[in-house]
């Protein structure tokens, strides 16, 4: 039951970070055509890179509290 609970609650914040990130419609700027700075880029139009590198950050952090967990225990 437990386990269920966390994959529905995984879910649901996979789901609402992808809305929150991806509810900008507009296209973005073709590469040739971009004039902006570095970090207009990274935080205007590299929103997908961003949840990507916030999911693998969260991995690995849990990865690290399971394997500490385990290691308590024994």
């Amino acid at each position: 039951m437990i386990k269920v609970l966390g994959f529905v609650a995984s879910a649901v914040i996979l789901i609402g970070l992808l809305v929150i990130f991806l509810q900008d419609v507009t296209p973005g700027p073709a590469a040739a055509q971009f004039i902006g700075g570095f970090r207009t880029m990274m935080w205007d139009h590299r929103a997908v890179d961003l949840l990507g590198q916030m999911l693998v950050i969260l991995a690995g952090t849990f990865g690290v509290l399971v394997l500490t967990k385990e290691r308590i225990e024994r």
